[in-house]
């Protein structure tokens, strides 16, 4: 893939955006966006606590609920496995997503007890054509650094909740990059228990 960035960085950014967040007064926010802020002000204010940071998988366990509240995660893994998911049987499917989630929430976990010192700022909510489907755009900013532009996309379900399904990193889909990671595992092996078995590897390190 062409001017792929690694999956780190777009796991670090995705984590990133999520835990820090500008002085934007929560009355000027759209309700997606206050979503965003939400569960960035949980991630921060427990995070930041000894406990958290000095255990892991305590941290991991909290990351993991506060991400699933706002990202669809059944969802992005879906469209990750993309037209594969045909051929998946039920238990596969399943398994894809508990271990794809698994392998994201662990990343995320990892890159909140690392990184400091950044803030974004929200650009205008632009209103599209489906009122279901809006993009979140944001801006990180590090001292020192270029500033990185990041989009959530976030779709309204029956709910009528907004949630996240994919995120764009100066212009590069997580979904695209992950789907095209996964196509080629499974171009090689034949079969999706290859990717979930790199899935599960993974998750064991």
């Amino acid at each position: 893939m062409h001017n792929r960035r690694p999956l780190s960085l777009l796991f670090f950014l995705f984590c990133l955006v999520t835990t820090l967040y500008p002085l934007n007064a929560a009355a000027n926010l759209s309700p997606p966006q206050q979503i965003i802020q939400n569960s960035s002000d949980r991630i921060q204010q427990t995070l930041s606590q000894p406990l958290y940071r000095n255990d892991f998988a305590r941290a991991t366990q909290f990351v993991d609920g506060v991400v699933g509240d706002f990202v669809d995660m059944e969802r992005v893994a879906i469209l990750v496995l993309g037209r594969h998911i045909r051929q998946a049987t039920p238990a596969q499917r399943q398994q894809f997503i508990k271990e794809f989630r698994t392998l994201l929430v662990r990343t995320y976990t990892k890159a909140f007890q690392e990184y400091t010192d950044w803030h974004i700022t929200f650009s205008p909510q632009v209103s599209g054509e489906d009122p279901t489907r809006t993009i979140v755009r944001t801006t990180v900013h590090q001292p020192g650094q270029q500033p990185i532009n990041i989009n959530y996309r976030m779709m309204k379900n029956r709910s009528g909740e907004w949630k996240v399904f994919d995120i764009l990193i100066e212009g590069v889909s997580l979904v695209t990059n992950y789907r095209s990671t996964f196509n080629r595992e499974i171009a090689q092996t034949g079969s999706i228990d290859g990717v979930i078995k790199m899935l599960v590897d993974r998750n064991r390190r």
